[in-house]
């Protein structure tokens, strides 16, 4: 049985890892820092030995339902999380992703190395984090939490959806067990060999900080009238000003990929639309099919959309193979946000939208557009905006990739520096 360690189970996603690695049967040792919110939530979760999961109405008819702990723990402590478990799972804002590392540093086993997926990545983490750990050390990137969900009350936690699919990326030396066991616990998650997949396919940095910043002063209205900001389709979708500097950022993410080398759809210069189409009808011949195996079922979706996860995609495209919003060829990055169900309802406007996806995603942007020729107006005046609101400067702080190389970044985006697992 996997021993799986998850950093930050007192945050929305760690709770949804927590109860669904229960349920699949895992030994699981949930850390929280010893905050006041990470008291409450160990407290609570050893109190009624276990975890409730609240559901909405879905498409699989599961419904609320309490998982019990059954030998798995939760705690405060550090190195028993680095020395007990096979692999750890960073399930807080990638912004603390160095800060964590550093904390584990000395308790991880010197002879043997745990690897850790970093849920989700954001941009380029792995270079920075090989600084602390050591050159190569075994991470696993997803370019998203597999999770939307919220967690109102210590010990629940309100699973609103799982996603689809998502890209992974093994990057360093990570090992084939790993993978097995991944592959086993999370069946929607595709490996890719190409890390740009998740660094650049990081779509957190298109959908949240530009909207949120540039509706702040929106949101706070709201917020003084005592009413919720529908982040998406006020701030994107129904927006003319934002949605479409929303898309234009998305599009220099695609133009940095395309120049770093990799394979890219939905690029206005070069859609490749032809090619997706004939992808995702092998997809939707599969999904007409009976189900009877839903894990054997995700699988046989996920080889179906390897090429696809090699590749960098637009938003529309990721909220057509992540959410199923069926492709519209043509139709704008705003009119597809406003069709997606997920976004429809209970999407609340996050300050770590703003803290995390500033530094982690459009400073990189900003970095590699710059060093590539690529024009980033866009990019530049939300991160501008942002130091002027916050007080805080998102490029001294953030990944501003000053100290790698531009050849370095692109051969590792590129997987020419591949991972043990994946270099077959």
């Amino acid at each position: 049985m996997a021993r799986i360690g998850i950093f930050g189970v007192s945050s929305q996603s760690g709770a949804a890892y927590f109860a669904d690695l229960l349920k699949e049967g895992s030994l699981v040792y949930g850390y929280a820092r010893a905050s006041e919110h990470g008291r409450d939530v160990v407290e609570a979760i050893r109190r009624q030995d276990g975890i409730q999961v609240d559901r909405p109405d879905n498409e699989l008819n599961e419904k609320s339902h309490f998982v019990p702990l059954l030998g798995s723990e939760v705690g405060h402590d550090l190195q028993r999380l680095a020395q007990t478990s096979d692999l750890i799972i960073f399930a807080h804002p990638s912004q603390y992703h160095e800060e964590t590392a550093r904390q584990l540093a000395d308790f991880l086993p010197r002879d043997r190395p745990v690897p850790i997926v970093l849920s989700p990545s954001r941009t380029l983490a792995s270079p920075y984090l090989w600084r602390i750990l050591g050159d190569d050390y075994p991470l696993v990137s997803f370019q998203t939490c597999p999770y939307a969900c919220k967690s109102f009350t210590p010990g629940t936690v309100y699973l609103k959806r799982r996603k689809r699919a998502w890209v992974a990326s093994a990057e360093g030396q990570v090992g084939p067990r790993t993978l097995t066991i991944l592959r086993k616990l999370f069946p929607q998650a595709v490996f890719s060999r190409t890390p740009a997949a998740t660094s650049l396919g990081n779509i957190g940095a298109v959908f949240h900080p530009t909207a949120y910043v540039l509706n702040l002063a929106a949101i706070r209205q709201a917020a003084a009238a005592g009413r919720v900001f529908s982040f998406y389709q006020e701030g994107i979708a129904r927006n003319a000003v934002v949605g479409p500097i929303v898309e234009e950022v998305d599009q220099i993410r695609l133009r940095i990929a395309a120049a770093i080398g990799c394979p890219v759809f939905g690029l206005r210069e070069r859609p490749r639309e032809d090619e997706w189409q004939e992808i995702m009808q092998r997809v939707q011949h599969l999904e007409s099919q009976p189900l009877s195996d839903l894990h054997e079922h995700r699988r046989r979706r996920a080889r179906l959309l390897q090429p696809i996860h090699d590749a960098v995609v637009s938003g529309q495209h990721w909220l057509a193979y992540t959410y199923g919003v069926e492709r519209v060829p043509g139709e704008s990055l705003p009119a597809a946000i406003g069709r997606t169900p997920n976004f429809m309802t209970n999407s609340f406007p996050q300050a770590r939208y703003a803290d995390e996806d500033v530094a982690t995603g459009l400073v990189p942007f900003e970095s590699l557009a710059q060093r590539l020729g690529i024009a980033c107006e866009p990019i530049t005046r939300v991160i501008d905006l942002y130091a002027r609101e916050s007080g805080r400067d998102a490029r001294a702080a953030g990944r501003n990739l000053r100290d790698f190389d531009l050849e370095y970044l692109r051969r590792h985006l590129l997987g020419e520096m591949r991972c043990l697992a994946l270099a077959s």
